[in-house]
This record gives C-alpha cells, structure tokens and sequence, in this order.
C-alpha cells in the first residue's frame, strides 16, 4: 500500500514540473505571447481569474489571504517597471519575442469598464544591480 502511494506522489510530482508546451494550464493560453493575441489572452486571463476567485462552499478567507486559483505574485521589478501601485486583476508568466516576461492586467485608470495589459521582461528578478523591469508592450481593452 505505501509503495503504490509512493508511485503516484511520484507520478503526479513529474506532471506537476513538466514545462508548459502548447496550451498553459491557466484558461488554456499558449505560453507565447504576440501583439496580436494580447487581447484575447488579456480576456481568456481574466475569465480563468474570475472562474479561480469564486470561493467553495464552507470556506473562509481574510484579506490577508487571497483567493483560491490567485496567479503568482508578481515582482517588485516588475511593478516599479510598470510604474502602478495596484494589485493586478490577473497575471501570468509568458515568453513574448523569445523573452521571459510576466503579462500583467490592471484596471485601467481612467475607465472603470477597461483593463490595461503590460507585458514587462522579467529579467529584472535576477538582475543585479536591481533595476525596474522593461515595459515591452502595453495596451488597453474592454471588460466582458
């Protein structure tokens, strides 16, 4: 009986580390980011996002603690370098132009009914001196 466990802890260990090829786990994005899907991955982001942040039935949650399916938080570098203090509606890591970068949607500042979507590298994480992350690309788009 513990062997068996032992087998599919081990099992599930390697999925969970496989690296991202075609469609991502999140909403089923591709990990490659272009321009010209920036605005369908913003959308297909923030509806994985949405479907995530709906609590389950009996649980309990603080504002210390952020919701279930909460992307991974996103780099001091990369917020200096977008230069907003808000938290992010939704962001995930991307390659964009054979770059790393994170993909970072927040409200937009001026319309309540848009978010804006910064793709920003993400080399500022090991980057020494520490310096701000690069805006590679910006834009803005309607909510659903």
């Amino acid at each position: 009986m513990g062997g068996l466990l032992l087998q599919s802890a081990g099992t599930s260990g390697v999925q969970a580390t496989k690296p991202e090829s075609g469609p991502a786990a999140s909403g089923g994005t591709s990990s490659r980011l272009t321009a010209a899907t920036l605005g369908s991955d913003v959308h297909k982001l923030l509806a994985t996002k949405k479907a995530h942040s709906i609590p389950e039935i009996g649980t309990r949650s603080s504002p210390e603690t952020p919701p279930r399916g909460e992307p991974d938080a996103v780099p001091s570098c990369v917020r200096q370098g977008i230069g907003r203090t808000e938290t992010p509606l939704a962001s995930s890591r991307r390659t964009y132009e054979g770059k790393d970068t994170f993909l970072v949607v927040l409200p937009h500042p001026s319309d309540p009914k848009s978010v804006s979507a910064y793709v920003v590298t993400a080399s500022c994480v090991s980057a020494a001196p520490p310096a701000p992350g690069k805006v590679l690309l910006t834009h803005s788009y309607r909510r659903d």
